[in-house]
């Protein structure tokens, strides 16, 4: 029931990141990261003017980041409550225990380098810690899920052989997906700065105005494809479904992103593909960081 308890904590804890991660996303695709001018408060209040642009403030906007603020709260909130059923029920399981302390730290970081971004007006290295913060702040908590389903589950997982070729192949993938998001990061801040150098410039014009890296983004996208697909080939009869299954989802969301990358490059598509885009890219990190410990034998 305790254990049930925690593991169920963890799960919401987790799902409230990738959320947050959408809805940070979403400030992005849509401007707001100013909304708010000021952090902790919004402008001269808690909450954002209901009338437009009081106090020069444009309300739509402010809502957006005001929205983005709460969830953070509210994951914030899920995650102590996730460090309470851990010490008050697992203060001997120094695994679990420690793992549910570092997302507590993990999260109040982030949400610190959210006010940094407000202050230092969107500063693009603040954005690119922002968000490799949030990648493993979803990593430990997808850590903690697979941990605890295990020894919900312990039959499931026995008898199970260790592969550390395929282990350390698991940890290089992550490396490189984390990587490549924050490759695409910084191409979408070059982008921001180039649009407001040169309004007149065309999307080609934006590309061509890009440093060297925006090559290394494409070809690390269809490196990950085959590495992946690797991964699979190794996998194809391992004992548990449930490895196979992540395995597959990790090659077919790889080959989703590609897609959606290329489409930007070439199409003027709307701005919610690149916020699909990038949470898709984000799911990835959870699923390596489970299917790593699926396989792993304690």
């Amino acid at each position: 029931m305790k254990l049930r308890l925690f593991y169920n904590s963890a799960v919401i804890a987790t799902i409230l990141s990738y959320l947050l991660i959408f809805i940070g996303g979403l400030v992005r695709v849509s401007g707001a990261g100013m909304g708010c001018p000021s952090w902790p408060k919004c402008g001269e209040g808690w909450i954002p003017p209901t009338n437009v642009d009081i106090n020069q403030i444009n309300t739509t906007l402010a809502w957006i980041e005001f929205t983005n603020r709460m969830f953070g709260v509210i994951l914030g909130i899920s995650i102590i409550i996730l460090n309470v059923i851990a010490i008050f029920y697992f203060r001997k399981n120094h695994t679990l225990l420690f793992y549910s302390i570092l997302s507590l730290i993990f999260v109040v970081i982030n949400g610190l380098l959210g006010g940094a971004l407000v202050w230092f007006e969107l500063n693009p290295y603040i954005k690119t810690a922002h968000m490799l913060f949030a990648l493993v702040l979803v990593s430990i908590l997808s850590y903690i899920c697979i941990k605890s389903y295990k020894m919900l589950n312990p039959n499931i997982f026995q008898g199970l052989k260790n592969n550390l070729i395929l282990s350390k192949s698991l940890i290089f993938l992550w490396i490189l997906i984390v990587i490549e998001i924050l490759l695409g990061t910084g191409l979408r801040t070059g982008i921001e700065l180039i649009v407001i150098d040169n309004p007149l410039f065309s999307k080609s014009d934006q590309l061509d105005a890009l440093p060297y890296y925006k090559y290394l983004h494409s070809i690390l996208g269809f490196g990950l494809l085959f590495f992946s697909i690797y991964i699979n080939y190794n996998l194809r009869n391992h004992p548990l479904l449930l490895a196979r299954q992540l395995a597959y989802f990790i090659t077919g969301m790889i080959v989703l992103q590609i897609f959606l990358g290329e489409m930007m490059i070439f199409f003027d598509l709307p701005q919610l593909t690149r916020l699909f885009h990038t949470w898709g890219s984000s799911w990835l990190v959870g699923v390596i960081i489970i299917l790593y410990n699926c396989i792993k034998n304690e």
